[in-house]
């Protein structure tokens, strides 16, 4: 043990310890020298035959672990094959099974083994034996997640390692063999929304495989198939003799790809299915991809199918281009998206909106097809089984549409307010002209100060939570104010953003909106809002945040209906900050010096900005008793909700 202990480390230290100098060289060389005796000792443990002790399964054990170091190094194939070959019969050895499975996996990782056929043949062999296929049997009814993960390990490694060879000799049986175990891996029992690592492991060769099918041309199917050439341009044909029986191989090819593709596309809707409430219920809270619902009895089992094969087709989602013009419209059409059920299955229903959010980049090149999926979408949002399911749906067609969508205002308007869905309705009105944007938009940002009207009017009742209703108000402002922001502002030069923030602080933009009825009604109600909240709720630092966040929102937006003059904004950083001292209003006050330090007439108040800050801040520095309280209160677990934060101290 202790030889073998020693013989493991020697490759992994010298390939990971850097050697001075020449003595590199001299020890690379002793090494290369001393592989011969080595492989012999392994050969003296793992091939000579020994009494069956558990001694010797132990010494065998680490002597597999030690070969294992050794084809990780790069000893030449030909030194190592006979262990290799043996490793392979330990397979059938419940007690070595493990060891063996990881030399053999470090065998396939090593790019230079794999140009040997004689490798690949006894390997598929091996893999493919009636021996194996018993134990896979029998790892799949005891559900048996170790076993099943070294052999969709073994399996996998072999599809990856050799996927050319299989896409060439798909319909030879021992590959039809090959290919069935690894499908009942992918089938392993159990459902994707929670740990299937069994299942997962083959789902990269599935992928890979199916490129190689297609550029190899075995599929899809044609009546005529060209020669194929190797790269000494000599055709192959390993199993026929002449052109038409090449021809005819690689067409049963082709068909045996196409049943193996339907049988997995079956494997993965079951598995994607949401299962029977038993097993539903015993699953832990969040492992689930989507929120859990009743579904009607009688059709289950049609609704699982649908679900499941809508899944699946949002997966690939990413791989659909935007030009497709056949198979998608489909969906969208009358046939499909016309006879879904709108009520009942939410299960169905949610997977249906995340694929409609997914598929937005088609929907832009589409836009026929954006009002029924908007009519699908926004029923949905006042749904609380589907609300974030729709929302989700809502904020990617919107954000990605946002062109098309701009005659479907009227109607987006009325849907459910919420955070999400008031930046999603933004974003469709920041494509409008000024003069075109201003009405939604007022539109929009009233209907959440009339919830900020409410609130107030409601704080002396103490049956109504009216500070929980002012931060989500605050939210939504501040979400339509990112939505009315350009998608291409983080992407500006500096010269560019400030050229922006110029146009907006000298006035131009509120020039151009104070033409428009109403303007000066709806910005005095955001004063008179903003002004209230900050006198009843001073103190209160969280919902401070909330609003200095709202403030900065609407100057990065540079849109004037939506911000406070900028004499009004001074007065409010300094009152506020004077009086409560909170950190958020230095961080705005940061952002208001960026945007109207330009203009030379500001200078005079930014200055008696500043000075008011750095006086305030001084003060409080400078005062023992200050430092005092605010350490104790630190103790006392109030920091969070005390005047000074360390972030504003530094």
């Amino acid at each position: 043990m202790t030889i073998l202990e020693f013989l493991t480390l020697v490759p992994e230290e010298v390939s990971n310890t850097e050697i001075i100098g020449g003595k590199r060289a001299q020890v690379l060389q002793e090494l290369k020298d001393g592989i011969p005796l080595v492989l012999s000792t392994l050969s003296s443990f793992l091939i000579t035959t020994s009494s069956d002790t558990d001694v010797d399964v132990i010494v065998q054990q680490k002597a597999l672990g030690c070969l294992q170091s050794w084809i990780q190094y790069g000893v030449d194939f030909e030194e190592v094959y006979l262990l290799i070959r043996q490793s392979m019969l330990f397979l059938g050895n419940e007690q070595l099974f493990r060891n063996a499975a990881d030399v053999l996996l470090e065998t396939m990782q090593q790019s230079s083994y794999a140009k040997y056929n004689t490798l690949r043949n006894d390997l598929l062999e091996c893999f493919s034996s009636d021996e194996m296929r018993l134990k896979l049997t029998n790892c799949i009814a005891e559900e048996d997640d170790e076993v099943g993960i070294l052999l969709a390990k073994l399996l996998t490694g072999f599809g990856e390692t050799f996927t050319e060879y299989i896409s060439d000799h798909l319909a030879a049986p021992s590959m039809i063999a090959l290919l069935n175990m690894i499908m009942q891996l992918t089938d392993f029992p159990g459902y994707f929304p929670t740990d299937q690592e069994v299942s997962e492991i083959p789902l990269n060769f599935w992928y890979v495989l199916q490129e190689t099918l297609f550029d190899d041309g075995i599929i899809p199917i044609r009546q005529q198939v060209s020669i194929v050439t190797d790269a000494d341009d000599d055709v192959v044909v390993d199993r026929a003799t002449t052109h038409s029986e090449h021809i005819a191989w690689i067409r049963q090819c082709g068909e045996t790809a196409m049943a193996v593709y339907r049988e997995l596309v079956s494997v993965m809707k079951r598995k994607a299915a949401f299962p029977e409430d038993s097993i539903w219920q015993s699953w832990p809270k969040g492992a689930p991809i989507l929120a859990p619902g009743l579904i009607y009895k009688i059709s289950i089992l049609f609704f699982q199918d649908l679900e499941a094969t809508m899944f699946c087709l949002k997966s690939i989602c990413e791989e659909i281009p935007p030009d497709e013009n056949t198979y998608i419209r489909e969906f969208f059409g009358p046939k499909v998206l016309g006879r879904l059920p709108t009520n009942g299955d939410f299960r169905l229903q949610n997977t249906t909106l995340l694929l409609m959010g997914s598929l937005a980049e088609w929907l832009k090149l589409h836009p026929e097809f954006l009002p029924p999926v908007m009519n699908y979408i926004v029923p949905c949002l006042s749904v609380p089984r589907l609300s974030m399911s729709a929302a989700s749906a809502f904020s990617d067609i919107c954000d990605t549409c946002r062109e098309s969508l701009t005659d479907e205002l009227e109607s987006l308007m009325h849907s459910n307010i919420m955070q999400k869905v008031v930046e999603s309705v933004a974003d469709v009105i920041q494509v409008l002209s000024p003069e075109r944007a201003i009405a939604p938009l007022m539109a929009l940002a009233g209907d959440i100060l009339q919830g900020v009207g409410k609130a107030l009017n409601a704080i002396e009742d103490a049956s109504i939570d009216s500070r929980e209703i002012i931060l989500a108000q605050l939210q939504y402002l501040s979400a339509c104010c990112r939505g009315i922001q350009s998608p291409n502002d983080d992407y500006q030069s500096l010269s560019a953003r400030n050229s922006n923030y110029d146009n907006f602080a000298n006035g131009q933009l509120e020039t151009l909106y104070a033409k428009v009825d109403g303007f000066q009604q709806f910005t005095s109600a955001i004063y008179s809002s903003v002004q209230q909240i900050a006198t009843a709720w001073r103190d209160d630092e969280e919902i401070m945040k909330a609003l200095t966040h709202f403030i900065e929102a609407g100057v990065r937006a540079i849109n004037p209906l939506l911000t406070l003059s900028f004499d009004d904004l001074i007065g409010l950083i300094i009152t506020s900050y004077q009086a409560t001292g909170f950190g958020c209003w230095l961080h705005t006050a940061t952002l208001i010096i960026t945007v109207y330090g330009g203009h030379e007439a500001n200078y005079s108040r930014l200055c008696n900005l500043l000075g008011s800050l750095t006086e305030r801040t001084l003060g409080f520095i400078g005062s023992i008793e200050g430092i005092e309280e605010f350490v104790h209160e630190i103790f006392r677990g109030n920091w969070r909700h005390r005047v000074f934060t360390i972030d504003s101290l530094l």
